[in-house]
This record gives structure tokens, sequence and C-alpha cells, in this order.
């Protein structure tokens, strides 16, 4: 199933490319990312504890995420949370990075991560994914 899901993103990703501000695939990676990660508990810890087996990742409150999306990415790549998911979190990380350089809506800023916030994996993800169905709502506007 898993690599089903990751060649059909790829093949779109590379269809979708020509296109520059994408944000079909990222929505589908996120989706599927939270569908798998409900059941595990450590994707649903507390940050506002001290707890040391939670991954808490940075969320902006600002307009300007797309730094904190990537250090996000980056730490979940390389956490053993997502050996599982290894490709799709690196494909995530490669969209986040397409729709900057592409200037795509409110992926275009250039600002550093305003952390002011953290939040577990899938916090972290349902607001990156709410990132995409923004800029995606915006593009058919």
């Amino acid at each position: 199933m898993l690599l089903a899901v990751v060649l059909a993103s790829a093949l779109f990703l590379c269809s979708s490319a020509s296109q520059g501000c994408f944000t079909l695939t990222g929505i589908r990676n996120a989706v599927y990312l939270i569908d798998n990660l409900q059941k595990d508990t450590s994707s649903k810890c507390s940050c506002s504890t001290n707890a040391t087996d939670c991954l808490c990742l940075p969320i902006s409150s600002g307009d300007c995420s797309t730094a904190c999306f990537q250090e996000g990415l980056s730490q979940m790549s390389s956490s053993t949370v997502s050996t599982r998911f290894h490709l799709i979190v690196n494909q995530l990380k490669k969209i986040v990075v397409t729709l900057k350089s592409n200037k795509c809506g409110s992926f275009a800023c250039e600002q550093p991560c305003n952390r002011t916030t953290t939040g577990n994996t899938l916090t972290f993800l349902k607001a990156l994914l709410e990132s995409f169905q923004n800029d995606r709502m915006r593009g058919k506007a």
C-alpha cells in the first residue's frame, strides 16, 4: 500500500512539477501521514509537558510558516517515528522547498521560523495540511 502511494505521488509530482504551484500531492501525503499516525501514541503526545519521548515540532502562528515547516519536516525525517514513512516525509520536504522557490502563496515568505508554539507530529501535520489546502483554494480563485 505504501509503495503504491509513493509511486502514485511520485508520478503526480513529476507531472505537476512544471505547473509550479502544486499542492495536491502535499495534501494527499499529509492526509496519508495523518491517517496512519492516528494510532501512534508518540504522534499524539503532549508538548506542553516535559515529555522526553515526544517529538515537538515548531508551529508558527504567523502568516510566514515556511521555515517552521522546513524545520519540522527535517526533524521528522531524522526521527524514529517516521522511519516507516521516510519517503513521504522527504517528499513533503521537497514540495515545501519547491513551493518556496516558486514563491507560491503562503510558502513564498523568507522569514525565519517564528516559533510561537510547538506541537506533536499530528498537530504539525494538520497545520501543514491546512496551509496546503489554503494555497490550493487561493489558486482556484
